[in-house]
């Protein structure tokens, strides 16, 4: 049996840096004046940051439509705390006296019911995609959904409008937007949800009868499947009473006239998120080991370097400071600065759920004939920074970023203006602690920035954060991770 990943507790911090900046939003972005979309809340604008040059999307929301601001609250506290590569990213947000904005990652290859409409016409509307596509969009959305619901969330707004490709070429990732219907929910817990949420042509029986759990996201999922198949949904209508009403029976069809080219491995995948009862419809996760999505979806390009365990192992010793603005930087970089980095993490991540296990990270070492240490048990504890008892994707970023990605003086300085909260130009104690969650741990705070604090008083300017990015620090954290030898080389006490 594999040994089970323990983190230790001395080294952990929260990775949920978003938070509102009390800035203007004209003083930190320079707004394209071209929205990239408009709704019922407000529109999408193309946003660059003024210091960094970073692209982000930046959705306005309207202050008068947002008619439960308890509710806005929890979708912003729910999109700041995920963490997956198929799942879009919230940086930041700002507000006025009439919007809230949130900074999000721009993906320009918009949704994917528009690449379905596209496909589909491409074919005279007899299918979207083959089954390999199918199957590669299906891996990378189940996968989203595996990891939210291990997480104790449910999006209830699966459908190809709530999905954006990261850019428009052919093969392009898809990317989970919009959590405004998400909730908190622990799957097993018996619990049902009430709220009747979602789309009609989505939507899963349970949830219209008012009783439903995590599994209302597997049936939409199956729907999505079915229609990137043969280009139409299996529950329709002239209105949507007649859809929902095809939809409460739940009675699944496969044309032969559109079906009869398509594996039956295909049919039975469908069939399976489109079980009627949710007690025997698989989960997302025991779908991801489905016999059509191991054969079919296309294999990940990544290449697993020979040096990665010297990487890891390399990371955990540098000081708890160095790793939480590495963990920083490896969330605010773009898709494309981290794409051979991101590739690796999806060849390693073999039950894609967006986390990397001890025994998946020795396996595809293994496999690619890496260096793998005596001691990877404990490198890859350690690179377990907020102790969730797996490697999440920005944890294995931030130990693989290369000083190329990071020392650059724009991207250091984006980082250190996420600690610097009142732009004063220094980081305190206070502000780190308030960032890292750590307001009754003030012993590891004051350590930590003592560590940087080369002049001693007491705060970290950015020439002292750019020094500390710039060296092979361990400060005691570190130290209590490594062993004796890192002890020697930590900085001295203040």
């Amino acid at each position: 049996m594999a040994p089970k990943l323990i983190s230790a507790n001395t080294t952990t911090f929260s990775h949920t840096f978003c938070a509102e900046n009390p800035k203007k939003l004209d003083e930190v972005y320079t707004m394209e004046k071209k929205p990239l979309g408009e709704g019922s809340y407000g529109q999408v604008t193309k946003g660059i940051h003024k210091d960094t040059g970073a692209v982000r999307a930046i959705k306005a929301i309207n202050r008068h439509k947002i008619s439960d601001h308890g509710r806005f609250q929890v979708e912003v506290d729910i999109q700041s705390s995920l963490d997956h590569p198929n799942i879009v990213k919230l940086y930041e947000v700002f507000q006025d006296a009439k919007r809230f904005y949130l900074v999000m990652e721009l993906c320009t290859g918009g949704e994917l019911f528009e690449r379905i409409v596209a496909e589909s016409e491409k074919h005279d509307g007899a299918r979207a995609f083959d089954e390999r596509g199918a199957a590669t969009y299906m891996q990378q959305i189940l996968g989203a959904m595996s990891y939210l619901h291990k997480n104790n969330f449910v999006h209830r707004d699966i459908k190809p409008e709530n999905f954006l490709m990261q850019n428009q070429e052919a093969n392009a990732d898809i990317k989970v937007i919009d959590f405004g219907l998400a909730k908190h929910y622990k799957p097993g817990s018996g619990a049902t949800m009430k709220t009747r949420a979602g789309t009609p042509y989505y939507v899963s029986p349970q949830v219209l009868a008012g009783a439903y759990d995590e599994k209302c996201d597997v049936w939409s999922c199956g729907v999505i499947c079915y229609i990137l198949l043969c280009g139409y949904p299996p529950f329709y209508g002239e209105k949507d009473k007649e859809i929902l009403a095809m939809v409460k029976k739940g009675e699944v069809k496969f044309d032969p006239a559109d079906w009869s080219e398509v594996s039956s491995d295909a049919i039975d995948f469908i069939k399976l998120m489109l079980t009627f009862n949710p007690d025997k419809r698989p989960s997302a996760q025991e779908l991801l080991t489905h016999k059509w999505l191991t054969t079919s979806a296309s294999a990940p390009v990544g290449r697993v370097g020979k040096d990665l365990g010297h990487k890891l192992k390399h990371f955990q010793s540098n000081s708890r400071m160095k790793k939480v603005a590495l963990t920083l930087i490896a969330q605010q970089l773009k898709d494309d600065e981290l794409k051979e980095l991101r590739d690796t993490f999806i060849k390693l991540d073999k039950d894609r759920d967006g986390t990397l296990s001890l025994e998946e990270i020795q396996n595809g070492m293994k496999m690619a004939k890496a260096d793998l240490p005596e001691d990877i048990v404990e490198i890859v504890r350690n690179l377990d920074t907020d102790g969730s008892g797996n490697i999440d994707y920005t944890e294995f970023m931030a130990a693989t970023l290369t000083k190329k990605q990071y020392l650059r003086r724009e991207v250091m300085w984006a980082a250190f203006r996420v600690f610097d909260t009142n732009g004063d130009g220094v980081i305190t104690k206070d502000e780190l602690a308030k960032i890292l969650k750590e307001e009754d741990n003030m012993a590891h705070i004051e350590k930590m920035v003592a560590d940087v604090d080369l002049d001693s008083n007491g705060e970290i300017s950015f020439d002292e954060f750019c020094i500390m990015m710039e060296k092979d620090s361990v400060g005691i954290l570190g130290a209590a991770a490594d062993g004796a030898e890192a002890e020697a080389n930590a900085l001295p006490e203040v």
